[in-house]
């Protein structure tokens, strides 16, 4: 697990209406939680190779304008230190991603995708991606 604050998308996830920021024991523990469902959402980091990160970069476009059926039976292997980078945050209940795919290059991780939110069905359909 990843703390949610040391992610690039964490201003993104602040502005976000739909999830409610907590702090607790004495500010030194953040917290998410989804609140239409009030589940709390988990963040985390995956490497990916040079080979998923670009299929899976194409897939997240595909997915931001609406196509779903473009993951098909796609599951990117994670590696340590790979070139793709893919900050994730989950509700735990699966109603709430969110993402951001950066890739290795001048000596740190850049974006290469924007921070993506899916919501209900299709955030169960992108969470296969990852699972």
């Amino acid at each position: 697990m990843s703390n949610i604050k040391n992610l690039q998308m964490w201003r993104n996830i602040c502005a976000d209406v739909r999830v409610s920021i907590g702090h607790s024991f004495f500010g030194l523990k953040t917290t998410a939680t989804y609140t239409p469902t009030d589940s709390v959402i988990d963040a985390r980091t995956i490497d990916y190779s040079q080979q998923d990160g670009e299929k899976l970069k194409a897939i997240l476009a595909a997915c931001e304008d609406g196509d779903m059926d473009s993951i098909g039976n796609f599951h990117p292997k994670e590696i340590v230190n790979g070139n793709y980078q893919l900050e994730l945050c989950q509700s735990r209940d699966g109603q709430y991603v969110c993402l951001l795919l950066k890739q290795f290059s001048r000596m740190s991780y850049e974006p290469v995708t924007n921070v993506l939110v899916f919501e209900g069905d299709k955030a169960k359909a992108v969470s296969r991606l990852y699972q």
